[in-house]
């Protein structure tokens, strides 16, 4: 084969890639407007578009064509003739190719439906705290979701084949031997937080309408770094960001009268994730070189956003300064005391409300649960009296009703299995990140005083955005910090931050 016939080989393959792409975000168009605009009786409909769609794509995904020419691909790879980034390519895309194929269509299809149905019920489930609702939907979407998890196989939990696609080369195994030696030091942390001086946390309950709300988060969404011009914000029941393209990237976050510092932060959260979306390499939309490496590193963007910066004591003064805000809440506490209010730890109900402390603890939770659910350990109908149970064990909280516990992520409606370790790791990954660009940017801290935020864009972007999905997260990580990752950064973070809160001795 000459080389000109594998370079028009080789641009066939990614064109069908990205082929691809476009329709996954037509789709994604789709399922945006079902969270954040679509009239509830639209959602019948909705859920046989996606289903169409979920087919269509599944299709060419799967064709024998598509195969071929992957085929022949990676014969140039293994005869040396295709290397560098086109070989990460191609070895990517045909991973894909392969799990793909292991799933029928018709599989794919009664997921999409399922999981398009079943969004509706769960808002009204939730909104009615009931979770007898929810129930048929979700016995559905789990059967679908354990079928599908043995169709892939993988040797060990059937849960690894869902884990896999959310952070790849990650298994149930390795999951419980970071998060237990994890949670039991978050554990014993917590209760030597108790023996510190706590804030007072009634001050972060700062009364403000949705439409005060709304201002104050597209103000801090531009001021971290959100291109309006290729983005937006709205509202959701569930704050989330959906990327169509670097070009157009949508996030979403949610107005809470009673308090203002939820959506402020929620917004901020989601527009960390949109930063990375929005940087990456446009010209590559379709193949992995412009995709993001994984959900964990596409979390440590939004929890080091959200939390390693946003509730910095730099940025802490910076919002507490923002004139609107004193305009439209007058008698906040003075800059020392809003830091530690921002940084109060309190066991609590809500995951995307829990403070950095013992958010891991909230995920661990969710973590053992959808194990049990893959694996058979546990049924779905008996969800609302396990999670109450563990929410008790490991946060020490009761659930007065099943919106505030079983009820309140979106994920589950949406067949996110596999998703929420993700959330722990993108913290571990985020505290290692912290630390490096603390070491090689000696200005981060006076920028992030000032409100200035392009030196730590453009290091992110030469460490972790840039690379899109052509590095692994192992290898972004310890490219970016000199050491492999580990949960040993979060927990130096942690001490040393909240002994300064809590002024512990």
């Amino acid at each position: 084969m000459s080389k000109q016939n594998l370079r028009s080989l080789y641009q066939q393959f990614v064109a069908r890639l990205r082929e691809i792409a476009l329709l996954s975000s037509a789709n994604n168009i789709a399922e945006y407007d079902m969270e954040v605009f679509m009239p509830p009786a639209g959602a019948a409909s909705r859920s046989d578009v996606a289903s169409l769609l979920a087919g269509i794509i599944h299709a060419k995904r799967t064709s024998a064509a598509f195969g071929r020419l992957g085929e022949k691909l990676l014969a140039a790879i293994e005869a040396g003739r295709l290397a560098g980034p086109e070989a990460v390519i191609v070895r990517r895309a045909m991973a894909d190719f392969e799990r793909s194929r292991k799933l029928p269509k018709r599989l794919v299809e009664e997921l999409a439906k399922a999981t398009g149905a079943a969004h509706h019920v769960w808002v009204e489930a939730r909104k009615n705290a009931d979770f007898s609702l929810f129930l048929p939907s979700l016995e559905k979407i789990v059967g679908l979701k354990i079928e599908e998890a043995g169709a892939i196989g993988c040797g060990g939990s059937p849960y690894d084949a869902l884990l896999d696609q959310y952070e790849p080369g990650m298994t149930a195994v390795l999951v419980t031997s970071v998060f237990q030696p994890l949670c039991d030091f978050l554990k014993v942390f917590v209760r030597r937080l108790g023996t510190g001086d706590a804030p007072d946390r009634s001050l972060s309950r700062i009364v403000l309408p949705a439409e005060h709300q709304a201002e104050i988060s597209v103000w801090a969404a531009k001021l971290i770094g959100l291109d309006f011009n290729a983005g937006r914000l709205d509202s959701s029941a569930h704050p989330f960001t959906s990327r169509l393209h670097p070009g157009d990237v949508r996030i979403t976050t949610r107005y809470e009268a009673s308090d203002l510092l939820s959506s402020v932060y929620s917004t901020i959260h989601e527009t960390g994730h949109a930063l990375y979306e929005q940087a990456l390499p446009a010209d590559q939309f379709g193949n992995c070189a412009g995709e993001a490496a994984s959900y964990g590193i596409h979390e440590s963007q939004s929890r080091l956003w959200e939390n390693l910066i946003g509730r910095s004591r730099p940025f802490s003064e910076v919002l507490a300064e923002l004139g609107f805000l004193q305009a439209f809440c007058p008698g906040l506490p003075d800059k020392d005391e809003f830091y530690r209010v921002i940084n109060t730890v309190t066991p609590s109900l809500i995951r995307v409300e829990a403070d950095e402390v013992t958010y891991n603890l909230h995920v661990a939770l969710r973590f053992e649960i959808e194990c049990g659910l893959i694996e058979g350990r546990i049924a779905v109908r008996d969800l609302p009296e396990i999670w109450n149970a563990k929410m008790s064990e490991y946060l020490g909280v009761e659930v007065p009703n099943d919106g505030a516990g079983v009820l309140q992520d979106v994920h589950w409606s949406g067949g996110l299995f596999g998703y929420f370790p993700s959330y722990a790791l993108g913290n571990l990954y985020s505290a290692q990140l912290l630390e490096a660009a603390e070491r090689e940017l000696p200005d981060l801290w006076p920028d992030v005083r000032a409100g200035k935020f392009a030196g730590l864009r453009a290091w992110l972007n030469d460490k972790v955005w840039r690379h899109g999905g052509l590095l692994t997260p192992v290898e972004i990580i310890s490219s970016a910090t000199g050491t492999a990752p580990s949960a040993d950064a979060f927990r130096r973070y942690l001490e040393r931050k909240y002994a300064d809160v809590y002024r512990l001795k």
